[in-house]
């Protein structure tokens, strides 16, 4: 497909681009409205033309529509649930044409501001972004869905018209039901530093030795758990190494943050990247955390120093407790 081309109605906008190794991306337009399209290269609907005896294409034919009613499946789930918050960006459409599949999704007119930049927003600023993040994977999770691939790239940043910013998550074509990830492990794509210790441990296992059913939610709040660290200090979690965050969380490495954050949020993110599955909060955990943090108000007892304040006492010290 190139510029000009229609399909399905869906007029093409740019020629496609390679996006990854699994896919390629362009832009649509339909009935006067923009939107972003997908052509996925893997898998492709074997027709009549195509090379291969016919017992390799009923094969191919059942590898298809196994891609075909998960993706549908997820997208009937995922679209009941938009109207809950709106930062769900889920497809409006999707289609094979040929041998090839597309999904399309509405055009986000996004901001440009680089994770550094969000880091140094005012602390009510960044967590509104993180809660509506957070938002978002709660209502993947209550669906019992795991998104697979949060990374920045698929959190797109938008500004609102109050003078602030959310987060719309995109994406979900490497989701799957926890505890039911992706069979055929090259249809696992992701972002090797966002990995969890399970989705790496699941991935490089070439004996079929690690059960799909260690894939969980908490594979998410562990990467949630790097992006917030970026949220809100401008850089992913310091172990003291070069290895990716969950590499070094299972050799034991210390985690520390490249700038001083309120000591709650500290205490959650080190929680969220427990290279335990089972010791990780859950996105409900995280969200009652981040909601109950008081906006712009500093903790007493910030990373690496201990602040004692002669004569604290009462309601002060109740509301702190109250916070954790």
């Amino acid at each position: 497909m190139k510029k000009g081309d229609i399909i399905n109605g869906f007029r093409i906008l740019e020629d496609f681009r390679v996006a990854g190794g699994m896919s390629k991306i362009s832009f649509a337009e339909h009935s006067g409205k923009q939107f972003f399209i997908k052509e996925f290269l893997y898998p492709k609907y074997p027709t009549p033309e195509s090379p291969g005896s016919e017992k390799i294409k009923a094969q191919k034919r059942k590898a298809c529509e196994d891609f075909e009613n998960h993706h549908r499946k997820l997208n009937q789930l995922i679209g009941t649930k938009v109207s809950l918050g709106g930062n769900l960006v889920y497809a409006v459409a999707f289609f094979r044409e040929g041998p090839l599949y597309y999904k399309v999704n509405e055009r986000i007119d996004t901001t440009s501001l680089s994770l550094a930049e969000i880091s140094t927003l005012p602390s009510d600023k960044i967590n509104i972004i993180a809660r509506s993040v957070c938002h978002s994977v709660g209502i993947l999770h209550a669906l019992e869905i795991v998104h697979g691939d949060l990374k920045p790239e698929n959190i797109l940043i938008k500004e609102t018209s109050r003078d602030a910013f959310t987060g719309k998550l995109i994406d979900f074509d490497d989701s799957y039901f926890s505890m039911c990830p992706p069979k055929d492990k090259e249809c696992i794509v992701g972002a090797p530093e966002y990995y969890s210790p399970e989705l790496a441990s699941y991935i490089m296992d070439e004996d079929d030795e690690v059960s799909g059913e260690t894939m969980t939610l908490a594979s998410d709040i562990f990467t949630l758990g790097i992006i917030l660290c970026e949220y809100y200090t401008g850089q992913k979690p310091i172990t003291g190494t070069e290895l990716p965050t969950w590499k070094a969380v299972v050799e034991g490495k210390t985690i520390s943050f490249a700038k001083e954050i309120d000591s709650q949020i500290a205490s959650l993110i080190k929680s969220m990247l427990d290279k335990e599955a089972s010791s990780r909060p859950t996105i409900r955990k995280v969200q009652n955390t981040l909601r109950d943090i008081k906006d712009g108000v500093k903790s007493l007892e910030p990373i690496g120093k201990k602040i004692v304040r002669a004569g604290l006492r009462g309601k002060a010290l109740a509301s702190v407790s109250k916070g954790k």
